[in-house]
């Protein structure tokens, strides 16, 4: 009998430890795949898109560029701007009060330049001319805006909002905080994307916003862009 409860007991924890070896590296690749490259551009191609508001939108040509996937990060600003200071749980939100002299300065030193305004929103829309990254309905499950954040008034990590990506995967470009392009109005500099604190309307893709350049607020951050042109 002890000779079968040894046996037992051995057999039992061979299983267990094999168990608990499977489900940690199920865990690990879970994790894995999940991990977010912050770097990440996405492929716009070359072609026409419908732009602009619905009342006097036109069909724009514009060659093949590439565009940040994610709002820039505190953490990527940081490398950057070595004064740049932020809290340590928030690395992976976007980067904010930075000006668009800032914003510009920032994707020039990394090799990339601000998108313009045609270029953001061909990233953000498509070729169809939709009213949000993901189609012509808001849906509260798919952006940062004031519907979804009215508890807690601030920007989420960049890329919690895998359902609002665009057509071709950059994300946040409706909701979690206004972005800098390289569009002037005169003296002042467009934004795009609405923002975590104002309602759907102002999320859509063809809302502006105008700010002067030397402004930084923290609900403003931005992406960056390369090629085309």
């Amino acid at each position: 009998m002890k000779k079968c409860d040894m046996e037992g007991r051995t057999v039992f924890g061979f299983f267990a430890v094999l168990m608990i070896a499977v489900f940690c590296i199920g865990a690990t690749n879970a994790l894995a795949g999940h991990k977010k490259n912050y770097d990440a551009m996405v492929d716009v191609p070359a072609g026409k898109f419908i732009y602009g508001q619905v009342y006097a939108k036109q069909e724009i040509d514009l060659p093949a560029f590439k565009i940040d996937k994610y709002e820039v990060t505190n953490e990527q600003y940081a490398k950057v701007v070595k004064d740049f200071k932020y809290e340590s749980e928030e690395a992976h939100f976007p980067a904010v009060f930075v000006s668009e002299i800032e914003a510009d300065a920032y994707c020039k030193a990394v090799g990339k330049r601000l998108p313009s305004e045609e270029e953001w929103e061909k990233a953000a829309r498509g070729t169809d001319g939709r009213l949000y990254p993901w189609g012509n309905e808001f849906d509260k499950t798919a952006a940062a805006t004031k519907e979804t954040t009215a508890e807690k008034q601030k920007a989420r990590e960049v890329g919690s909002y895998e359902k609002g990506k665009s057509p071709y995967g950059a994300m946040d470009m409706a909701g979690n905080v206004w972005e800098w392009t390289s569009g002037f109005e005169e003296r002042y500099s467009i934004l795009r994307g609405g923002s975590y604190f104002e309602p759907s309307w102002a999320a859509t893709v063809i809302n502006t916003l105008t700010s002067i350049p030397e402004d930084g607020k923290e609900y403003v951050g931005f992406r960056c862009a390369k090629g085309g042109k």
